[in-house]
């Protein structure tokens, strides 16, 4: 698990010099964004603007909330208290790296909605926070739900939540690609950390 979590580690550290020191990297993105706005622009901004409003809370609390009861109600103390306390710790990792990385949201023009204007971007930390939660999700669920047809319609409903975050992110012009790439990449390896733990403390 170390050496998997060493490899993950690897490719987002070369993932992350490509998108400070590669001028490309955010020339793709920039040509990206326009891509996607200009194809998606049907959609109205209001859907893209949800994980802005209160659906992405909710989004966090209903399975902090559903898992944290099940938990206790089984005297899985650890359990709960590591799930419950998963988005505050990525959030905070996830603000240290911003700050060292300090790279500049996508230029204003491409921001359909002004909104944090005065962040940094890399890595989105609405993906990472997202991809974490809903990860550990999936993994729960097929440790614990023995209903095949509930495990998979959950997942779908999990993966497509993943990804329409992401998604929006780049489609508001708030991150860019590579912000939200790098965060599934930052994500993944803070899962397998989770998930090996859980599993060695099980």
């Amino acid at each position: 698990m170390l050496r998997k979590i060493s490899i993950l580690a690897a490719i987002f550290l070369i993932f992350t010099s490509l998108v400070i020191f590669c001028p490309l990297v955010t020339q793709l993105d920039r040509s990206i964004i326009i891509f996607l706005q200009n194809k998606l622009n049907f959609v109205p901004v209001q859907i893209f603007m949800l994980p802005d409003c209160i659906l992405y809370t909710l989004m966090l609390i209903l399975p902090i909330t559903g898992f944290g009861i099940y938990f206790l109600a089984k005297k899985l103390y650890r359990d709960a208290a590591f799930f419950c306390t998963i988005p505050l710790v990525t959030y905070v990792l996830n603000c240290i790296i911003k700050h060292i990385i300090s790279r500049p949201r996508p230029p204003f023009e491409l921001q359909i909605a002004g909104i944090h204007p005065d962040s940094y971007s890399y890595v989105s930390t609405h993906s990472l926070v997202t991809i974490c939660v809903w990860g550990l999700v999936i993994w729960y669920l097929y440790k614990f739900c023995q209903n095949k047809n509930l495990r998979i319609c959950e997942t779908v409903i999990a993966v497509l939540w993943i990804l329409f975050v992401g998604l929006s992110r780049i489609m508001i012009g708030v991150h860019n690609p590579s912000d939200v790439l790098g965060a599934y990449m930052l994500g993944a390896i803070f899962l397998t950390g989770y998930i090996n733990y859980l599993s060695k403390t099980s």
